[in-house]
């Protein structure tokens, strides 16, 4: 009788948390791509390797318009913090309606803080070093804290808010 009452339980628990492993998983790939596109982004920004013209202004353009849309999608996975990403996204997003009228220097400062944001989101969603299977998460015994990391995210709130200095 006790079996009967206990293995649909430890079942059930079993698919929730490969499921929830899985779900941090998405969000920590999320949070490289968002990465790797603003980092791309600063490195067209800052001409890095090409020098600022129509062309490196369009890479950098089309580069935060998908890290806006990758935010947007990691905003969907992590539902909690939905709406301190979405804030986080538009600031992104508005980032580029200033490359028309910025300097050297300010082209600088928001390659600077897109690099910083970048790196932020990133840690926010990584778990404390622990090794992920693609598509499966961290191993099934991992009792750390779930993703985000709160003060990681709060600290990208703030990057974004003074993005373009």
């Amino acid at each position: 009788m006790i079996l009967i009452i206990c293995v649909p339980i430890v079942v059930y628990w079993i698919e929730q948390r490969i499921a929830e492993h899985a779900r941090w998983d998405n969000e920590l790939h999320y949070a490289q791509l968002f990465n790797i596109n603003v980092d791309l982004a600063a490195d067209s920004i800052n001409g890095t390797f090409y020098p600022w013209n129509n062309e490196s202004q369009a890479i950098a353009q089309n580069a935060i318009s998908q890290a806006y849309a990758t935010l947007s999608y990691l905003g969907f996975l992590d539902s909690s913090h939905i709406n301190q990403l979405f804030i986080i996204a538009e600031k992104v997003y508005e980032s580029s309606s200033a490359f028309n009228q910025i300097t050297q220097s300010q082209r600088v400062t928001l390659s600077t803080n897109l690099r910083a944001l970048g790196e932020k989101i990133l840690l926010a969603y990584f778990l404390n070093n622990t090794i992920t299977t693609n598509g499966a998460g961290p191993p099934f015994w991992y009792t750390g804290p779930s993703p985000p990391d709160e003060q990681d995210l709060q600290a990208a709130s703030v990057i974004a808010s003074n993005l373009t200095g």
